[in-house]
């Protein structure tokens, strides 16, 4: 790029350079960085925020604040170890003093490979947690407090999963979960996450009366909520509840939560998923179930609209129409639950010998090249190359 007209018209001229009045650019302040760095975190412009708060450490190393956004900048941003590191740094001996804050210690839990010391951190911030609101509740005011109450409930519910998980083959696993669901019902005994989990603890005890209660306590309390209902639990929440529901053979239960859920996120794999394997348990309730089956007016018109008004043979096109799309949507995102796409294979794989026929999902996808068998090409026979079943009977 040639000189700019002003650098031209500086040069051409004999007179000397005037001083200006205009003051020079004042420089932003760490204080002015972090803020900024909060707003690009905000945006999830991790990157950018992470040369912003390198900045703002440069100005002042020792501020806490910008290492614990950069440590969770970095781990947003795919660097867990980059990030772990900005966030030890927030512990002696780096430090006087541990962190008075949870967020640190859930960071550290959240990122750590190894179970033991995920469940390490956890304890310390459900332990920081559990003091703050047994202390002076004035100083945490309502908003703060149930803030606190949430992170605990949260940090509880991972903990519990790693032992019914990766430690579940250890001495003493049961135990502990039945220690820390209790500790979280006391927490918060009408969180949803947490009567889940309970659920859970039940059916691994062979207790599933219990474990039904609870499921169908939930899905009372849900059933007649809009999608985007902010009462609504999290996506993460309600899938777990299908789950729960279809392991109780509550298909139809199910399948109405789906609707929520496929409203909300159309493009989520597991939601097309979980209503595919649905649709698949409602055919197979209604074909060895006669008596079960649809009614129907004189006409021969089902009397309920949606899933409950389908026969077996419409629930398996709807069933195959769902796993297409999954699978379409597990290619297209690169997912990495390999047990979804070996179930998803499968199933697709039986629908196709017994004659039911793919089910195109848009009129838009007309060019998607098909092969001999009547399969989208590139989908669920590429899932069955290293994938592992999944028992979700």
């Amino acid at each position: 790029m040639g000189r700019s007209q002003f650098a031209k018209k500086a040069r051409r001229s004999s007179k000397p350079a005037q001083a200006t009045s205009s003051t020079p650019t004042k420089l932003p302040t760490a204080e002015q960085l972090i803020e900024r760095a909060h707003d690009l975190l905000a945006q999830s412009n991790f990157q950018d925020a992470i040369q912003v708060l390198l900045a703002a450490l440069a100005l002042d190393e020792n501020n806490l604040e910008v290492k614990e956004l950069l440590g969770v900048a970095e781990l947003e941003g795919g660097d867990v170890e980059q990030g772990r590191q900005y966030l030890l740094q927030l512990f002696p001996p780096h430090t006087s003093a541990t962190p008075s804050q949870p967020s640190p210690y859930l960071y550290l839990a959240q990122s750590a490979e190894d179970p033991t010391e995920a469940l390490k951190y956890y304890t310390l911030a459900v332990e920081l947690i559990e003091s703050k609101l047994s202390s002076d509740k004035s100083k945490n005011g309502p908003s703060g407090e149930e803030e606190l109450r949430q992170q605990a409930v949260d940090a509880l519910v991972a903990m519990i999963e790693i032992w019914m998980s990766d430690l579940c083959m250890e001495e003493g696993a049961e135990s502990q979960c039945e220690t820390l669901i209790s500790r979280a019902l006391e927490l918060d005994p009408t969180n949803p996450e947490v009567r889940l989990s309970l659920a859970s603890i039940r059916m691994s005890q062979a207790r599933s009366d219990d474990a039904k209660q609870v499921v169908i306590s939930l899905y009372t309390e849900l059933q007649n909520k809009e999608p985007f209902d902010e009462t609504l639990p999290s996506l993460p929440a309600r899938l777990h509840l299908i789950r729960l529901l279809l392991e109780h053979e509550k298909h139809l239960q199910a399948l109405e939560m789906l609707t929520t859920v496929r409203e909300e996120d159309e493009l989520l794999v597991e939601g097309a998923y979980l209503e595919g394997w649905a649709l698949y348990l409602r055919a197979q309730y209604l074909a060895s179930n006669p008596p079960a089956s649809i009614q129907t007016t004189e006409d021969g018109e089902a009397q309920v609209d949606g899933p409950a008004g389908m026969s077996a043979a419409e629930c398996l096109e709807e069933a195959s129409a769902s796993l297409f799309e999954c699978a379409k949507l597990y290619t297209d995102q690169d997912y990495d639950d390999e047990g979804i796409g070996a179930h998803v294979a499968e199933l697709l794989k039986e629908l196709e010998e017994k004659g039911v026929k793919p089910v195109r999902l848009e009129e838009d996808e007309d060019e998607e090249a098909m092969d001999g068998d009547g399969a989208v090409e590139g989908d669920w026979e590429d899932l069955e190359e290293g994938g592992k079943d999944v028992d979700m009977a």
